[in-house]
């Protein structure tokens, strides 16, 4: 059941319907989501008592609570935030209810320039999101003009997007893999892979190094050169090496999925020999301190 709160109308309306898009700006769509036809249409008299969704009411606010894990601020400066999103935390809320993602956690710490951004969506100024599931460094914009700037050129801009993960076995697909991808299942849930372009599939290409393997695992590290949803567990999965953890895509029960965004460079960062682009791209230290040390895990059995 989603938490309610009453109002007192102090006007007219024909209807319901009416009566929340003049006072609450909802569309239709969302109208729906919480009221039958026959609800919508029933007229609002003065002083009328009406329970309203709670997450109606605050549609696209972010819940000033945060209940997660430890969330590290990596960076500041004039045109981003960098922060380390731990495993098992959403990037952003879809209804206020939500208290366990990192805009929640940015809203406590009183970030509000990232937060005024985009304001008609919820991902406000995230210039992408990370799985779930997924660890790692996570960037904002800190101003309108930046924000759109990235959003709109964001392959061209972004030139390398580093990941690491744990997968099962010695792996052996190292070089560079292209492959089609195609949505399927409940919402799209789970990504098909395949060889050959197939009826609106998408292209995806990645490149794969080992780094080491011990105890029939490996570690190996990722350049992803697109960002489908999900591009990396299932191409790894097709190569027939799931991540440890990815029960999804084949992979072996672990207490998180082992994936993790390790670096992100821009062109502009890339290109200026004065950045602090280990400081400011690399999430290598401060993520093992708060996140599963990956070296641990592939000594362990």
């Amino acid at each position: 059941m989603f938490k309610t709160v009453e109002f007192c109308w102090v006007c007219e309306e024909h209807s319901l319907e009416e009566a929340l898009k003049k006072t609450l700006g909802c569309s239709g769509q969302q109208i729906k989501k919480y009221f039958s036809s026959r609800e919508q249409e029933r007229p609002v008299k003065f002083r009328d008592v009406i329970s309203l969704p709670l997450n109606l009411v605050n549609h696209l606010k972010i819940n000033p609570t945060y209940e997660g894990p430890e969330v590290k601020i990596l960076l500041e400066n004039s045109d981003f935030i960098v922060t380390h999103k731990p495993p098992r935390v959403h990037c952003h809320p879809h209804s206020y209810e939500d208290k366990d993602t990192i805009l929640n956690f940015l809203v406590t710490k009183k970030k509000w320039d990232v937060l005024n951004i985009n304001t008609k969506n919820y991902d406000r100024s995230l210039l992408y999101r990370l799985d779930y599931e997924t660890s790692g460094v996570l960037l904002l914009a800190r101003n309108e003009e930046n924000f759109k700037l990235m959003r709109d050129n964001f392959s061209h801009l972004m030139k390398k997007k580093f990941y690491w993960a744990i997968v099962e076995g010695d792996f052996d697909k190292e070089g560079k893999w292209t492959h089609f991808f195609r949505s399927t299942g409940p919402k799209g849930v789970k990504q098909k892979v395949s060889d050959q372009a197939i009826e609106f599939s998408h292209e995806g290409t990645l490149s794969v190094l080992k780094v080491m393997c011990i105890r029939n695992k490996s570690l190996v590290l990722v350049h992803l050169k697109t960002g489908l949803r999900h591009q990396i567990r299932a191409q790894l999965s097709f190569l027939g090496f799931p991540i440890l953890g990815d029960e999804l895509y084949g992979g072996r029960q672990a207490e998180r999925l082992f994936l993790h965004a390790l670096r992100y460079e821009t062109s502009e960062i890339y290109e200026d020999p004065n950045a602090e682009l280990f400081s400011l791209f690399f999430d290598l230290n401060r993520a093992l301190e708060v996140s599963h040390d990956m070296f641990g895990r592939l000594q362990s059995g």
